[in-house]
């Protein structure tokens, strides 16, 4: 049950029945299927005519046999440094003005 402005009501749900049962069963049927997937990026990976396929595949594999990289973001540049620091000054003088009282 929902208000005029469509939120549900104290003690409504929008998912009363929770999660769909057969989920479990939908994971448990596309595990089943892993070696023969694995089976076709490789294949993919070593005969597809497009090179664009070919990395696709390949990247998917390692990404399934190593995990994704992590993306390590550096920047020395001191202009955006000095930016983030007044950013970082102002939200401080901002919370301590008494803006940051609760609604």
């Amino acid at each position: 049950m929902r208000d005029k402005s469509g939120r549900f009501l104290k003690g409504y749900s929008g998912n009363a029945g929770g999660r769909p049962k057969d989920e479990q069963n939908i994971a448990a049927l596309a595990r089943s299927y892993s070696t023969e997937a694995v089976e076709t990026l490789v294949d993919l990976m070593r005969n597809a005519r497009d090179d664009r396929v070919r990395g696709t595949a390949a990247q998917a594999l390692l990404d399934r046999g190593f995990g994704k990289p992590k993306v390590e973001i550096q920047n020395t540049n001191a202009d955006f440094r000095d930016a983030l620091e007044q950013v970082q000054s102002r939200l401080l003088e901002w919370s301590h003005s008494g803006h940051n009282k609760a609604v």
